[in-house]
């Protein structure tokens, strides 16, 4: 397998025509300059002389005669060829700044929200009496991850609370209080 690839690299390296970077890589496009076409007018034979002694010349037999090699027509140049035509890049769309996704909680009643905004509250001061009671140097690295994550429920709640997101602040008042209760029994 390598030696193909080898073989095909060297060959493609010899001819000279394309490099392996040209497959990949598109030439920048260049200014097109058209040069003027050479047309190459047909070559008429020029009629001999019309002089007699030239025309009753016989040919001699010891030497067949030879034909004059016709003369070539002159290259035309080959005119370049224009570049592959690539599309231009078209300006990537206009992003909108998206509107932040509406908060998807059930609709309550005055009353329900005002229990619930209660109990939040309730289950947040539970949990912050009790990481008061927990002294953190006694605690092992995995205890004080948890502590962690109890400290972080409670102000990702009182964010909650701030939006008007009861039940987020409710669940998230909730598992802090727990953890936090957990970890005070230790």
């Amino acid at each position: 397998m390598r030696v193909a690839a080898l073989l095909v690299a060297a060959c493609l390296g010899l001819t000279g025509c394309t490099t392996i970077k040209g497959w990949f890589n598109s030439p920048p496009p260049e200014e097109v300059r058209l040069a003027p076409a050479v047309v190459a007018a047909p070559v008429l034979p020029v009629d001999p002389p019309e002089d007699p002694a030239l025309l009753q010349t016989p040919p001699s037999p010891a030497s067949p005669a030879r034909a004059a090699p016709p003369t070539p027509e002159p290259r035309r140049p080959v005119p370049p060829r224009p570049p592959a035509a690539t599309p231009a890049p078209s300006p990537p769309p206009a992003r909108a700044i998206p509107e932040p996704p509406p908060v998807l909680s059930p609709v309550l009643s005055v009353v329900d929200e005002q229990k619930l905004r209660a109990d939040t509250q309730r289950r947040i001061e539970g949990a912050s009496q009790r990481l008061r009671q927990i002294d953190p140097a006694k605690l092992a690295s995995g205890e004080q991850d948890s502590l962690q994550t109890v400290q972080s429920f409670l102000e990702k709640a009182r964010e909650a609370l701030q939006a008007q997101d009861f039940q987020r602040a409710f669940t998230l008042a909730d598992k802090a209080y727990l953890l936090a209760d957990e970890l005070s029994r230790r």
